[in-house]
């Protein structure tokens, strides 16, 4: 089975294809990684279609992408944009939580054992927030500094790897990883996708199924 991947929820391009076996070995057939905070709804396509052209495949059989929550024009750039190939091509889509794959993908390079907190910018002076325990994931919350805090004060998270994107967050060590778009492993990530769209009921698969994960809501529910 082939399957693409991309990502486009924060200020990265990450786009791969590989073929999967039926125990879920991965052969990676393109891989590309671009930081490109302002560019994303214009070179989006143009990466899929140079994968898909290095990899050899006119399409893939199966899509999955990373869904939110980031950006909020970010994730409606992914999920627009794997809605329309997964009509156009009649192939499942699939979406994961971008803060869980951020996890696996960066555990995966950085060897983090033990449990990790993510805190990722979310600008407004909060943080979409996961905490996990050997892939046992809370849910992504959006929280301010002091909740966090708290929630580490009275031991409800203790976290031995603590990773992060844009600034360092005042309550975080110094020792603590940025997570970056060349820092992050995409075949574990696409591994992981794998394992759990296996789970899912094929009903759930099609492009009406897959729905931003935005956790703030659009301008619209706050008008």
């Amino acid at each position: 089975m082939n399957v693409l991947y991309f990502d486009t929820t924060q200020d990265w391009i990450q786009v791969l294809v590989a073929k999967s076996s039926e125990n879920l070995e991965l052969e990676i057939l393109s891989e590309q990684t671009e930081t490109t905070p302002k560019e994303s709804s214009f070179k989006l396509v143009d990466c899929i279609r140079l994968g898909l052209e290095k990899a050899k495949i006119k399409k893939p059989d199966l899509i999955i992408v990373a869904i939110g929550p980031g950006s909020f024009t970010g994730i409606r750039i992914t999920v627009t944009t794997a809605r329309d190939l997964s009509q156009l091509w009649k192939i499942p889509v699939f979406g994961v939580d971008s803060l869980e794959a951020y996890l696996v993908g960066i555990a995966e390079n950085k060897a983090g054992k033990g449990s990790s907190l993510l805190c990722l910018d979310g600008k407004q002076g909060k943080y979409y927030t996961k905490f996990d325990i050997g892939n046992e994931f809370s849910e992504s919350l959006d929280l301010t500094p002091e909740s966090i805090e708290s929630k580490i004060k009275t031991g409800e998270w203790t976290p031995n790897n603590w990773y992060y994107t844009g600034n360092l967050p005042k309550f975080y060590p110094i020792t603590a990883i940025k997570i970056e778009a060349t820092n992050l492993n995409l075949s574990s990530i696409l591994q992981y996708s794998l394992k759990e769209y296996f789970k899912t009921e094929p009903n759930k698969t099609d492009y009406l199924s897959l729905l931003p994960n935005y956790i703030r809501g659009t301008y619209v529910d706050h008008k």
